[in-house]
């Protein structure tokens, strides 16, 4: 008797334990292709969700984490890195569950086959290729219209919007420097009074 209840307790202990699936945006992390990385936690989403919108708090309410990378393929060398990334990717077991073109967005959401924990998402918009990986759940039917919705990103947009604006300040200055190269600087040896 002890051996058939030490079975079906062992059973039930392998049935809980479900596979660990690692985030697969950490390697892609590592090539140093993106312009963006960020990982929200629940403290985050809430202070994303300034505006109180009870729908975004729903479909956000059973996130663990989500991180999110934002891809830069200016380059031909960063489109193989990106490309070959991909091709290491094993999403054979996994399942879309959302495909949409969402203004001028392509976006698809993949999912391990049985699992409503672990959620891949790729988004190719006009202002980049976004990846992100999910743990926890979320609710996707919510998803165009969160989209849609007019989100106040708080301090996370206030820090977005100031590393956009010390990316064109930095522009500004190489062009100033290169300028500055290519003319012919004149100096005076004395001042009058």
């Amino acid at each position: 008797m002890r051996i058939i209840i030490l079975s079906i307790f062992t059973l039930f202990i392998f049935s809980a334990c479900e596979k660990k699936i690692e985030d697969p945006l950490k390697s892609l992390q590592e090539k140093k292709i993106h312009t963006l990385n960020l990982n929200l936690y629940p403290s985050n989403l809430e202070m994303i969700n300034s505006n109180n919108d009870p729908e975004f708090k729903e479909a956000t309410k059973d996130i663990k984490k989500l991180h999110i990378l934002q891809i830069n393929l200016d380059e031909e060398s960063k489109k193989v890195e990106y490309a070959e990334w991909k091709s290491n990717q094993d999403f054979t077991e996994w399942e879309s569950i959302f495909t949409a073109r969402i203004d001028n967005a392509d976006i698809e959401i993949k999912a391990p086959e049985g699992r409503e924990d672990i959620l891949y998402a790729s988004a190719d918009t006009k202002d980049g290729l976004f990846v992100a990986f999910l743990e926890g759940k979320f609710d996707i039917s919510q998803l165009p219209r969160l989209m849609k919705s007019d989100l106040n990103l708080g301090p996370i947009g206030d820090f977005l919007q100031d590393k956009e604006e010390k990316e064109e300040q930095r522009e500004k200055m190489r062009k100033l420097r290169e300028g500055m190269k290519d003319t012919t600087v004149v100096t005076s040896d004395s001042i009058e009074d």
